[in-house]
């Protein structure tokens, strides 16, 4: 095809050409427009002024004229970061229009604030039709300031804004079915979900979070939740509202990290914001931290300040635990793990003693459990291996043993406990945490097999062999039911492998992989009913009894397998086996001589085979991996969240004793039920007796409440204080890292040749004042940015004015150019004047006489007849061994020497100085 486009050959045709035109004509600028935007372009102050009041009197030009990238006069200004150019072109009432989303996509904080100081007049009439239609414009109609400016995350144009009152649209619930979001889904869905997707990604952005939120960290937390339940809902967008999520909780992280002092995280981890100032709340309770687990912020909750404060409070009765050998760290856990009984008997006795107190501690506590569990498992072992001989082989209904009357007491306190955590937590808490569902199932399998041994006892008394037992025995079920409650007590166990940091990541991988596991059962049970449906209806008129003397026993379990897909019970069995290689290819055989048949089976048994062993197994392993992978990049952050978890368990008040010992009733419970019970059954009884008292006691009680009042006044106060400095810190880091990762590109070099080229022409407008050494000058002709310019700003001297001596850069005291990173500067100073003389540097005389000689031979050669005429050679100011005392011209540059074009605009900036100060010397 693109052969069309050249010619061929001397002989082509036209018909083989593919003539080109324009299809969308737009209108084109005048000459004077062009070279008004041309000036604006390269930042040519005189010529742009003088544009602007040629227009206001001749009305030739039209200054909200767009060049043919669609941009205005002020969006080009915003783009070369002009900020004086800007200011005179809204002085002269330019059309504004998206120039304040350009700025603050920019990132021009001068620009911004120039356009929010800027008063539009009311009768504004001087609009471009192209600016009237949204089609055209570069920002969509949901996009305001704010939201733009949210979306650039810039710390300093957001806080301007939000000073001017500004506001976001808040978006409605993830599943909201109000008549706002179904008219606007229907409407246009696209435009409705792109419009939620712009106000959450202006939501989660840090800045404005820390501005504006009175808590960032309640914020960040239910901003980033609200983000990955959106994420599950708009798929489309899942990426994006994944990415908004864990930015949230990378801010919250790094907030933390501002953190100075125990104290300063301490009234972070431990404010509530749901605090009611009239009642007395635990203020140590690590509420903060407590609401992080529950909305999954593992950034936040690893945090090494968070972990710090954690351990120190796990190990605070052991003070240096960590810095101890692992011998003695082990002989002191088997100590007091031994010593459990005596420590829950002395909290039941006396639960304010020292000895009563100890078991409260945290880890005190977790060892207590762990014992009391182990304890319990090796009941279960001994259960399991019937160590006490009996009649229970031989009675229908046999009776409890002695292992199984100890075991009793410890699932009664399991299942108390978990009943006291479902009240306290609440169902949905509760069943968040898959560990707890584990402990339900395991505390129902012991209940229904107490159930059938009571049954089996009270209904079954008789001495028949168990071979004669029917199926159903409840004897049978309730053993089964035992076999599998055993198993899921021993892997219980696996949940506190997380406090140690070896075997912590492992059973935390081990837990994914059970999601993976599951996902794959999915597709495999649909591949395996697909497949035993199609067997089972080629096999089902195969099928054959077992003979009683020969081959007595039916099905896949026997010595010689038959009847492997005579139902579809069988045949799954089979295919669910065969997997493991304990299925024959025999069984696709039949007696009758039927080949086709045996081909079609064996094949279909072939295929099932591949699919499930090669495709699907292998899929499975993968996904592990990834699983596994997944964990193991983020193991530290993984594994600190699930312990933190585990630890936080045992911070909470109540479960303090271990089972058994919780199910027996403690002299606290009694008396806090003897308090319950006079509270409410005996209060009117004694209402008329007690007038006096009650008046006295509601008294200490609004006492109490003012003084809780105060206190939490106060803690609100403190927690405001810290917030402060926190976000102060934050940012302060943020700016410091912009600055150290941010390096030259090409805007900065883009941006140096803008300034380069507004400084030539500021230079060049003040030289422009002095006047003429008789004759013509080279620069009262020249051209100020470009040739053709029909604008040359050339202000009038007044002749009645004494003739002073030129001091030319006394004017300019310092002009500093510099980029964004501050690593690009152009300086311009002087000293004391004499004599309105300019010298230069000999770098910078070498400089600009290489570009004389190379480039204007003409310009040099009335350069060297000026100096003949205005000095003699031995008091030439551009000679290398002039005295540099009385001015100075210093130029510095940090840019790399493979920027020609900026080199070259300063090497002529440097020319046309050295003509100015030749003009001066001229005129003296």
């Amino acid at each position: 095809m693109a052969q069309l486009y050249y010619k061929k050959n001397d002989t082509s045709s036209y018909r083989d050409r593919i003539p080109l035109r324009i299809v969308r004509a737009e209108s084109e600028l005048s000459p004077m427009e062009k070279a008004y935007l041309g000036a604006v372009e390269k930042g040519d102050y005189g010529s742009v002024k003088q544009a602007l009041e040629e227009a206001e009197i001749y009305f030739r030009i039209n200054i909200n004229c767009i060049d043919p990238l669609g941009r205005t006069a002020l969006l080009i200004a915003i783009e070369n970061e002009n900020l004086e150019i800007i200011e005179l072109l809204l002085s002269y009432n330019i059309h504004v229009g998206d120039a304040l989303l350009h700025a603050i996509r920019k990132e021009v904080v001068g620009a911004v604030e120039l356009l929010l100081n800027h008063k539009r007049p009311r009768g504004e009439k001087q609009v471009p039709p192209i600016l009237l239609d949204r089609q055209f414009s570069d920002f969509t109609p949901d996009i305001t300031p704010i939201i733009l400016a949210a979306h650039t995350n810039n710390y300093e144009i957001i806080k301007l804004l939000l000073q001017r009152g500004v506001s976001v649209p808040q978006p409605h619930a993830v599943r909201c079915n109000c008549v706002e979001c179904m008219s606007s889904s229907d409407m246009d869905s696209l435009r409705y979900s792109r419009s939620r997707l712009n106000i959450y990604k202006a939501l989660a952005s840090p800045s404005l979070i820390a501005l504006s939120s009175e808590d960032p960290f309640l914020t960040a937390f239910q901003l980033s939740w609200e983000l990955k339940e959106l994420s599950n809902v708009e798929n489309e967008f899942k990426a994006e509202y994944q990415e908004l999520s864990q930015m949230c909780k990378q801010f919250a992280k790094d907030l933390l990290d501002q953190t100075r002092s125990s104290k300063e995280l301490n009234i972070i981890l431990n404010y509530r914001d749901d605090i009611n100032p009239l009642l007395d709340e635990n203020i140590n309770d690590l509420a903060r931290l407590k609401l992080a687990i529950k909305y999954s912020q593992k950034e936040f909750v690893a945090q090494p300040n968070c972990q710090q404060l954690l351990a120190s409070r796990w190990y605070s009765e052991f003070p240096g635990w960590r810095r101890r050998h692992w011998a003695v760290k082990l002989i002191t856990c088997i100590f007091i793990g031994f010593l459990f009984p005596l420590l829950s008997t002395f909290y039941l006795i006396a639960p304010k003693s020292f000895y009563g107190l100890s078991i409260r501690k945290p880890f005190i506590k977790f060892i207590c459990h762990t014992s009391s569990y182990l304890t319990f498992l090796v009941l279960l072992f001994l259960a399991s291996q019937h160590i006490d001989s009996s009649d229970t082989a031989i009675r229908d209904g046999p009776a409890p043993t002695v292992v199984e009357w100890i075991i009793l007491p410890w699932v009664i306190g399991y299942i108390w406990m978990e009943i006291k955590q479902m009240w306290d937590s609440g169902l949905k808490d509760y069943l968040d945490d898959w560990w707890n569902i584990m402990d339900f199932i395991m505390n129902s399998l012991y209940l229904a097999t107490i159930s059938l041994k009571i049954v089996s006892y009270t209904k079954y008394s008789g001495c028949k062999p168990r071979k004669d037992w029917e199926m159903l025995h409840p004897t049978l079920m309730a053993e089964a039911l035992f076999a599998i409650a055993n198993i899921f007590s021993s892997l219980r166990l696996i949940s506190l492998f997380t406090a140690n940091s070896h075997l912590g990541p492992l059973q935390i991988s081990l837990g994914r992989m059970l999601l993976d596991i599951l996902k794959f059962l999915f597709i495999y049970c649909l591949v395996l009913l697909a497949f035993a449906n199609g067997l089972n209806q080629l096999y089902y008129y195969y099928k054959t009894e077992g003979k009683p003397k020969e081959n007595p026993c039916k099905g896949i379990r026997c010595s010689t397998q038959n009847n492997a897909f005579s139902t579809l019970f069988e045949t799954l069995q089979s295919l669910f086996w065969s997997i493991f290689g304990l299925i024959s290819l025999y069984v696709t055989n039949v007696d009758p001589d039927h080949e086709f048949t045996e081909f079609v089976g064996s094949t279909m048994f072939g295929t099932y085979n591949i699919i499930s062993l090669v495709v699907l197994l292998n899929m499975l392993i993968a996904m592990m991996n990834n699983s596994y992978q997944h964990i193991a990049d983020h193991a530290d952050i993984e594994w600190k969240f699930a312990r933190t978890k585990l630890w936080m368990s045992y911070f909470e008040e109540g479960g303090t004793l271990p089972s058994p010992f919780n199910i027996v009733p403690s002299p606290k419970s009694v008396c806090y039920l003897a308090g319950w019970i006079k509270t409410h059954l005996f209060r009117r009884r004694g209402k008329k007796t007690c007038d006096s008292f009650e008046t006295l006691g509601v008294r200490n009680h609004q006492n109490h409440q003012s003084t809780r009042a105060a206190e939490n006044i106060r803690l609100t106060h403190e927690f405001q204080e810290v917030m402060k400095n926190l976000v102060k810190r934050y940012v302060a880091a943020k700016i410091r890292d912009a600055k150290t990762e941010e390096g030259l590109t090409e805007e900065n070099f883009k941006e140096l040749k803008q300034d380069i080229s507004s400084f030539r022409y500021e230079v060049l407008a003040m030289t422009k004042n002095r006047p003429n050494c008789g004759g013509s000058s080279p620069l009262s002709g020249s051209s100020l940015a470009y040739a053709g310019n029909s604008f040359r700003y050339c202000p009038k001297v007044s002749t009645d004015e004494p003739q002073k001596k030129p001091k030319l850069l006394d004017v300019i005291n310092s002009t500093t150019l510099q980029n964004k990173a501050g690593k690009t500067t152009i300086s311009v100073s002087s000293d004391k004047s004499t004599d309105g003389l300019v010298v230069l540097s000999s770098t910078e005389k070498t400089l600009s006489n290489e570009v004389l000689n190379a480039e204007c031979p003409q310009r040099q050669r009335q350069l060297s007849t000026q100096n003949e005429t205005c000095s003699p050679p031995e008091q030439n100011p551009f000679n290398t061994g002039s005295s540099n005392k009385d001015r100075n011209v210093e130029t510095s540059q940090t840019v790399p020497t493979d920027v020609q074009e900026t080199g070259f605009s300063f090497t002529v900036h440097t020319s046309e100085v050295e003509n100015a100060s030749c003009n001066a010397n001229t005129t003296r």
